[in-house]
């Protein structure tokens, strides 16, 4: 998949906002897309019937899965006039915990 990247600037300050909305067919509903926003901050998967059911604050998530049949919209909370980038493309693995000194 490629890199799409675009912007958000927040209306309000500490409320939810949508910065990207999605909608898979039935015969896509296994794919996942990853989604970065720059600078971090938290954000949530909404469905279409208004039920959370993800969210992060490393400053990305993976969005699509079988509520994306419905429709997902991810949100982000900022603050007002604050700007954003935003990243969707490949899935994204959870980087793993150091700990303990490197080799």
């Amino acid at each position: 998949m490629e890199l799409h990247i675009t912007t958000h600037t927040f209306r309000t300050d500490g409320e939810w906002e949508t910065i990207d909305t999605l909608w898979y067919s039935p015969f896509f509903y296994w794919q996942l897309n990853g989604l970065r926003v720059t600078p971090p901050m938290p954000l949530r998967i909404v469905t279409g019937l208004g039920r959370t059911v993800r969210e992060s604050d490393k400053g990305w998530i993976n969005t699509g899965g079988a509520s994306a049949m419905l429709l997902q919209r991810t949100q982000a909370r900022g603050k007002k006039g604050q700007t954003i980038r935003i990243e969707v493309g490949e899935a994204i693995e959870d980087e793993p915990e150091r700990a303990g000194v490197e080799a």
